[in-house]
């Protein structure tokens, strides 16, 4: 085994003779690692490989659980698998040669009570009554989730901060609340947090047990006016808090929050937007959790000074200047002070001339471009 191995590596499982197979295999593939539609979307970056076989009663390759820190199998568990004894003999070895450090998970999109008994005594995600319109977005929802648990195997729930106007924001925020708390398994991972105003956004992250909150913006057409929003904004910047926005503005803004930028978004539509928003949200608390520890494999790697300031999301103007004010503690703790690595793709050469005409110091990079150099 390798003395740095990966991470995490995830494993979609599936019967040959599933229904489900390539949607599936797509599904995994476009939201962990990357969209081949869109090539220049920034995308998570994990390692997804598959296991399938060519033929009822044959089997895949086993799973290699030593390879990396973390292995993650997800078993898509329907009618085919569960009754070929093959592939329940395949799917009772995996669970046998997990780790500790590891998961075997199955899809179940049968009753669970069918499942092969090793499986049937582990965490399941449970498809059986989901319907076909929701079916995939609730797979890579909890698929995001149990990854991000196993990321940070302290954290009991991905917490929600609901940032929003009480003018005009309340409805949606109230429907964000219900969608978190009271469908079905999303209750069980969701913890929405509604701070009054006169509370600070900083103080709330500093008393929240030691977990990183994701932050909602719930951006309405008063939001953008009201102090303790743009605050609220500001410090989960500050704080490199995941930030995604729900774009809700009816009518007009008569000032946009020029801040607010530089964060994934989500269209309000009504209530059918609440999954997207989930998988939004989950997707950057999941990029905030693997990516660093992803850049420090790198850095080991290929015997590269990790001493870099280490971004989940591109750099911006907010970021750069916080990053100018750090320079002093990071200068003082022998880092370089002018260099900064996000994720990839690399950002445009108009983007990229305007942060370095702020400091021709910077240095901006990604994995590719830092493995090239």
């Amino acid at each position: 085994m390798a003395s740095d191995p990966p991470v995490v590596i995830v494993y979609a499982v599936w019967h040959p003779g599933s229904s489900r197979g390539a949607d599936y295999q797509r599904a995994m593939y476009t939201t962990l690692c990357a969209d081949p539609d869109v090539p220049a979307s920034r995308a998570l970056g994990l390692k997804l490989l598959f296991r399938t076989s060519s033929a009822a009663g044959e089997v895949p390759i086993p799973v290699p659980f030593d390879r990396a820190q973390h292995t993650v199998v997800f078993v898509l568990a329907d009618e085919h698998l569960v009754a070929d004894p093959a592939w329940r003999s395949y799917v009772e070895d995996l669970v046998e040669s997990a780790r500790p450090a590891d998961r075997v998970i199955s899809v179940a999109t049968i009753d669970p009570k069918y499942l092969p008994p090793s499986l049937r005594q582990l965490q399941a995600i449970r498809l059986k009554d989901v319907p076909d319109a929701q079916w995939e977005t609730t797979l890579l929802n909890e698929v995001m989730h149990d990854i991000c648990r196993i990321l940070d195997p302290g954290m009991a729930k991905v917490r929600v901060f609901l940032s929003h106007a009480k003018e005009d924001g309340l409805p949606i925020t109230t429907a964000v609340r219900r969608h978190l708390h009271e469908v079905a398994r999303l209750d069980e991972f969701f913890d929405a947090a509604d701070i009054p105003d006169g509370t600070r956004f900083a103080e709330f992250v500093t008393e929240a047990a030691g977990t990183l909150p994701a932050l909602l913006a719930i951006q309405t057409d008063s939001y953008a006016s009201r102090e303790w929003c743009r605050l609220e904004v500001l410090e989960a910047k500050r704080r490199r808090v995941p930030i995604v926005v729900l774009s809700a503005v009816n009518a007009s803004e008569t000032r946009s929050f020029p801040y607010i930028g530089n964060t994934p978004v989500v269209r309000w539509s009504g209530e059918t937007s609440l999954p997207l928003v989930v998988r939004a949200l989950l997707g950057e608390v999941l990029r905030t959790r693997y990516f660093p520890r992803r850049v420090a494999a790198i850095c080991q790697r290929h015997g590269i000074d990790p001493s870099r300031q280490v971004f989940s999301y591109p750099p911006e103007l907010v970021t750069m200047l916080t990053y100018r004010a750090d320079m002093a503690d990071m200068a003082a703790a022998g880092a370089d002070r002018g260099n900064y690595l996000y994720p990839d793709p690399p950002l445009g050469t108009v983007e990229l001339k305007l942060l370095r005409e702020l400091d021709p110091d910077i240095n901006p990079v990604t994995p590719t471009i830092l493995q090239a150099l």
